[in-house]
């Protein structure tokens, strides 16, 4: 079953590849793409030619790397091995680590993935996401080539798996947010209820959006304890400075004899 895409915003002119801040979406920028999003599985061409039982095994080692990772990590990393021209295993690898409670091997295999593969859409995804979750918000332009849409994208396909579809919104949805651009990421939203409503992506956009209470009070008390604590120490720098020109008497002191510094 397929679904129509509604209109979708990308910019009008494509910004250099060389910038390094991120482009931000206005109204102006609003223009009408269609492509096909489907729940059906897609070829792919590389897996295709894979041994048949390895093929036979991609759909089982997905459900294992999200509910039985350990069993699956050593089977993924030996078909990575295999055959590294395959980046849905370094995706699948990614989840069976993160999965498995592994932070450290997970951002290392999401960055290789995107190091070998980077044009594949789920390594983008992925890299992005760290980005973000880093707070190196201005490598994400860069990393989608300054796209917004995925024919933009991808401007050869016309099909789509709703899978790389709200895998791509949701992440587009979540920078927006982190740049100020409320207004493009709720567009991003909108598009995900009308495709996806019950995707856990279109929860997560929700989510970043109009979070609860408890997060918003939570971010606003850590924002105040941060900037409390920046105050306190630029007051004890100052008052350290003071004292070793100073003294507590307010005059200039004279250094002492053998304390390194000549007379």
């Amino acid at each position: 079953m397929a679904a129509k895409k509604r209109p979708t915003r990308r910019p009008l002119h494509k910004p250099s590849t060389a910038s390094r801040v991120p482009q931000r979406l206005t109204a102006d920028a609003l223009v009408y793409t269609e492509y096909d999003i489907t729940d059906e599985p897609l070829e792919n061409r590389d897996i295709k030619k894979l041994p048949a039982q390895v093929q036979a095994r991609i759909d089982e080692l997905y459900a294992l790397a999200q509910h039985d990772p350990t069993q699956a990590i050593p089977e993924l990393e030996r078909l990575i091995a295999t055959y590294p021209h395959i980046p849905t295993f370094y995706n699948y690898l990614s989840i069976a680590y993160l999965q498995s409670g592994d932070p450290e091997k997970t951002e290392a295999c999401v960055q290789e993935a995107y190091r070998r593969h980077p044009q594949y859409l789920f390594a983008k995804v992925n890299y992005a996401n760290l980005c973000l979750q880093k707070g190196k918000i201005e490598k994400v332009p860069g990393i989608f080539d300054h796209a917004c849409d995925l024919k933009q994208l991808y401007p050869h396909r016309t099909r789509f798996h709703v899978s790389e579809f709200t895998n791509f919104a949701w992440v587009m949805c979540r920078y927006c947010c982190a740049i100020s651009e409320r207004e493009t990421a709720a567009l991003y939203y909108q598009m995900l209820k009308q495709v996806a409503p019950p995707h856990p992506m279109t929860k997560h956009a929700k989510r970043t959006l109009s979070p609860p209470f408890w997060v918003r009070w939570l971010r606003t008390w850590a924002e105040k304890k941060a900037d409390g604590a920046s105050r306190h120490d630029t007051a004890e720098r100052y008052h350290i400075g003071w004292s070793r020109r100073y003294g507590r008497t307010g005059q200039t002191q004279r250094p002492h004899r053998g304390a390194g510094i000549p007379d």
